[in-house]
């Protein structure tokens, strides 16, 4: 490779970067706010069960057509550039049951060696405007208990004004898919077995950031 081609590919390269920090400045950045939580819900021999945490962290950010205004509802069905990462510590959640129930769920989840359950969206997707609220399809990973698993949900959007959002969705996923062995009192000695699946329903609130200064 010449000295001219190795100058015209940096030069490539420098402005390829130029473009995506562009991009990247550009993207609505959100951060979350308290009065989040996030559920699981689930079934055994004897009874359903919950568990909930009202400590969910994380950012979302959107393309700059993302309408903020909640008058507004003009966007184009179709895949709607984003980013996100939601993040949950497994030593917030509470079950219904107290104390004992959460021990038995924090050693099913191994919390000590994995403390964080995250989703990172991978695909946003524009559907339609629905009772106030704007419905996205969504693809992304759930990380849970050192394994990642891939899921896809409706996901909704309520913009209360122009800076705050509040995202709700709900999906079923396995235990199993993450290996984490179904919960149950070792008291009970095996008589109490709890359903592979679960229902995770969430609600994410989040503020929007003031843009940074130009330099």
């Amino acid at each position: 490779m010449t000295i001219k081609h190795i100058t015209r590919v940096a030069l490539l390269g420098a402005l390829f970067a130029v473009s995506l920090n562009a991009m990247a400045a550009d993207m609505l950045k959100y951060r979350g706010k308290p009065g989040s939580k996030m559920r699981i819900e689930g079934t055994s021999t004897i009874h359903d069960w919950w568990s909930e945490s009202v400590q969910v962290s994380g950012r979302l950010e959107l393309d700059p057509s993302f309408p903020t205004d909640p008058a507004k509802t003009d966007l184009k069905p179709g895949p709607l550039p984003a980013t996100a990462t939601i993040t949950i510590f497994a030593r917030t959640f509470q079950c219904q049951w107290g104390a004992p129930m959460n021990a038995v769920m924090l050693e099913s989840m191994d919390a000590d060696k994995h403390p964080k359950i995250e989703f990172k969206l991978k695909e946003f997707v524009f559907k339609e405007a629905k009772d106030g609220a704007l419905v996205f399809d969504t693809k992304g990973d759930i990380m849970a208990r050192g394994k990642t698993k891939e899921v896809s949900m409706p996901v909704q959007i309520e913009r209360a004004d122009a800076k705050k959002l509040k995202v709700k969705g709900t999906v079923g996923v396995k235990m199993s898919d993450f290996e984490i062995p179904p919960p149950a009192p070792k008291v009970a000695l095996g008589a109490i077995k709890t359903a592979d699946e679960v229902k995770l329903t969430f609600e994410w609130n989040a503020e929007l950031q003031a843009a940074a200064p130009a330099p």
